[in-house]
């Protein structure tokens, strides 16, 4: 399922930060429940989600192109969310996308404007009580 219009709007964004000297990508994938003045609110490892609960994907980002990174989302191996979000030269952008969980094994993926995997992370999703 891909999200487009106001709900991909609403599910995703991208903020720059301060001006940033990065040569190499410096990468930083986080989940959580919200995001508050533009940093996640963590979640203690190891933490058990459940279905149907909103996760946060957020990243932190340094060194790239101007372009988009991806936020790919996979549930049992197959993809059920991708996000595109702005990023820009020369700065350290903080970003995320959100997901409304279901039962199963989770996959996020980072993809650079090159296309090429930035970061990832994994976690399971519990069946309902």
């Amino acid at each position: 399922m891909y999200m487009t219009g106001l709900a991909l709007f609403l599910s995703a964004s991208s903020f720059p930060g301060d001006a940033s000297a990065a040569t190499q990508p410096e990468v930083r994938l986080a989940l959580g429940y919200q995001v508050k003045d533009h940093q996640l609110v963590e979640v203690p490892a190891p933490h058990a989600f459940r279905p149907g609960e909103t996760i946060v994907a957020w990243t932190e980002i340094a060194g790239l192109s101007t372009g988009f990174v991806e936020h790919v989302w996979f549930r049992d191996g197959k993809e059920v969310a991708r996000h595109y979000l702005p990023v820009s030269h020369g700065r350290r952008w903080r970003t995320w996308s959100r997901h409304t969980s279901s039962a199963g094994d989770y996959r996020v993926e980072v993809l650079g404007p090159d296309g090429k995997e930035l970061a990832v992370t994994t976690f399971q999703v519990g069946k309902a009580d």
